[in-house]
């Protein structure tokens, strides 16, 4: 234990098991005696920690039937700028600034071998072939001027054509976005209101639950494991609570890297037609498998129109395109589209650059020599990962997407190791990014795509040098 009190080392585990959805809202936690027999502690070490637990408002005692795990308590609102008597945000709720923070790593550290970024790397560019087309676009006059709000028709005509899907036959049923980021936001936007709540599996994209909380939507973790959401778990909570909408990254989940069986995407979707609450699917990695490619989208399985499919090229060709898409039903569509009309309309030298890209069918070889690419990548990283599981390290062969998920051994503290990896000239990304609040947990997130093997060689390196002493220091 250390020199954490141990009542704080239990405390720790039972949020971090509320954050991560491990246990969901309404279940009932063990008596006192119970649980310090199970753990090997005093039961004067349970109560106080449930006592915490039950300040900070994570659970609550009922008479006669003991304590059970409460809703989330709500994220503060931030307070008024005092700048200026005009101006205010409080209509955006406290949220940790995970985005910006990731973003400004290259700014302060230059020279990081990054393993943070979730992107495909500068040295995929090269052969992809796309800047050719931003050259071509370059010179069309009508390339620097306004085009459909709802997305420039070749482009939408290409994404129909490239989604494949029975469920989306027409361009009209196709919304072009400045990324993922911006479409989840127009979807959050037109399902939720502030006080209402949703469901997502946890850990997730921090980038989601940043926009969740920061619109004072309340979310509901569910827990997932190597086939994805626990969709057993989801049925209950879906039977308790009226969600506005599931979400869900289904394939090659960020972070965790799992992927929803096809026995779960068909009970989530059951799910949803008996709830009537809709699916919104981030399917930014679909086309990112390293051997066997994936189950069919959940949109391509959606027989009731429930599902709002949502889509980036950030991940497929490049993170500063700033180009994704929203596919649904033609009024809902129509309903986003009149929303997004008030940022006008996404770049449209880079929307006539990328419908010509796809018309000439040239993201499919690009994709082909990505995966080979990631497949090396993925293997070098692992290969020094695989010698650290005698240290009690844990990670799960990586199938497709960007990442590893890597269970820390025990004694080595997340957030510790990763700020000496990043002293060091190492950058990744801690586990409690991806949970709704800061908690003690034992996980980090490295992407291997980014670096190339040799970076990715002295980088992991580096990690597995500092791991080794702190783990020997533990």
């Amino acid at each position: 234990m250390g020199r954490t009190p141990i009542y704080t080392r239990v405390y720790n585990q039972l949020r971090y098991q509320i954050l991560s959805g491990e246990l969901p809202i309404g279940s009932h936690l063990p008596p006192e005696r119970k649980l310090a027999a199970r753990l090997g502690v005093s039961r004067n070490t349970v109560v106080r920690a449930y006592a915490e637990l039950e300040v900070e408002g994570f659970i609550a005692g009922k008479m006669g039937s003991g304590r059970y795990v409460e809703a989330l308590p709500p994220a503060p609102a931030l307070s008024r700028i005092h700048w200026s008597s005009q101006h205010n945000y409080t209509h955006l709720h406290a949220a940790p600034p995970h985005m910006a923070e990731l973003l400004a790593i290259t700014d302060t550290y230059p020279d990081t071998i990054n393993f943070a970024h979730g992107d495909g790397g500068k040295h995929t560019l090269v052969t992809s072939g796309f800047p050719a087309y931003v050259k071509s676009a370059a010179d069309q006059i009508n390339s620097y001027f306004f085009t459909s709000v709802q997305g420039f028709p070749l482009l939408r005509e290409q994404l129909v054509r490239w989604m494949g899907f029975e469920q989306v036959s027409s361009p009209e049923q196709v919304c072009v976005t400045s990324g993922s980021q911006e479409g989840l936001y127009l979807i959050t936007s037109m399902l939720a209101r502030p006080g209402d709540c949703i469901v997502t599996e946890m850990p997730t994209y921090f980038g989601s639950l940043q926009l969740f909380q920061s619109l004072g939507i309340q979310v509901i973790p569910v827990p997932l494991d190597q086939e994805g959401m626990k969709t057993d778990i989801l049925e209950g909570i879906l039977g308790r609570y009226r969600p506005r909408f599931i979400y869900t990254v289904p394939t090659f989940h960020n972070p965790t890297g799992y992927t929803l069986s096809l026995v779960r995407r068909k009970h989530l979707l059951s799910l949803s037609e008996h709830y009537g609450i809709p699916v919104v699917e981030d399917h930014a990695y679909r086309h990112l498998h390293l051997d066997t490619p994936p189950p069919p989208a959940l949109k391509a399985l959606d027989q009731a129109g429930h599902v709002i499919y949502l889509n980036t090229l950030s991940k497929l060709l490049f993170p500063g395109l700033r180009i994704g898409w929203i596919a649904a039903n033609q009024h809902f569509i129509q309903l986003v589209r009149r929303l997004k009309e008030l940022s006008i309309s996404t770049n449209t030298l880079g929307q006539i650059a990328l419908a010509n890209y796809l018309k000439a069918d040239a993201l499919t070889p690009h994709l082909a020599r990505s995966r080979n690419l990631y497949r090396q990548q993925a293997e070098v990283m692992e290969a020094h990962l695989q010698p650290l599981t005698a240290l009690g390290l844990q990670y799960e062969k990586a199938a497709g997407g960007f990442y590893f998920w890597v269970s820390l051994p025990e004694g080595v503290e997340a957030r510790k190791l990763m700020q000496t990896c990043r002293q060091k000239g190492v950058s990744f990304t801690c586990g409690d990014m991806f949970l709704l609040r800061h908690a003690e947990q034992p996980y980090i997130r490295l992407c291997f795509t980014h670096e190339p093997p040799s970076q990715i060689e002295r980088g992991m390196s580096i990690i597995s040098e500092i791991l080794t002493r702190q783990k020997e220091e533990a």
